[in-house]
């Protein structure tokens, strides 16, 4: 009886342990924050939503005052100029400043429909407009024209001039993995 009753306690210590590491992956590692506005701005941007919120992880963990050395903004570092792009590709009027660009919605829209865009220029390619997305479409451009990258890459496995870049693609494609194992509906 005593044994039975240890095993018990060992198997519910044991399931313990698992449903709080996965709440610990769920909120603090793999946050699942501003899903509304990721969703909607992926739908309409045709963009799997879990892309966005691989990107946003990797370039501000979710920090929607994040600012980069190179002047990149809020959740999905976009820069002024980017965002002057999108907003010129899309007809936008929204006027871009240091107040909008850090806004929630702001952001993703421009983020999605930027992310989008690179993934329509590399005809469906997720690495490579992953890589862009880091890196500027003229250094990707360049890397596929050198022969360092193929115009079909399929994988993480490459070593990119940028190292940068190299780890950047092979975090932003594992968490698009573990977002998608942990979330499993959006």
């Amino acid at each position: 009886m005593k044994k039975s009753l240890f095993k018990s306690l060992i198997l519910i210590l044991f399931i313990s342990v698992i449903v709080v590491s996965i709440l610990i992956l769920r909120t603090s590692v793999y946050p699942l924050k501003y899903k509304e506005q990721i969703v909607a701005h992926s739908i309409s941007n045709n963009l799997d939503p879990y892309l966005a919120l691989a990107v946003i992880n990797a370039e501000s963990g979710f920090d929607k005052y994040a600012t980069s050395n190179k002047e990149a903004k809020g959740l999905m570092q976009i820069t002024e100029a980017t965002a002057k792009e999108v907003n010129e590709s899309t007809q936008s009027t929204d006027e871009i400043n240091d107040t909008t660009i850090y806004d929630v919605d702001v952001n993703i829209e421009i983020g999605c429909n930027y992310l989008a865009s690179l993934i329509s220029r590399y005809n469906g390619n997720y690495y490579l407009a992953i890589c862009a997305y880091n890196a500027g479409i003229g250094n990707v451009n360049k890397w596929i024209e050198a022969g360092i990258i193929s115009s079909t890459l399929d994988t993480t496995d490459i070593n990119l001039p940028f190292k940068e870049t190299t780890n950047y693609l092979k975090k932003v494609i594992s968490n698009y993995e573990v977002y998608k194992k942990i979330y499993p509906s959006l």
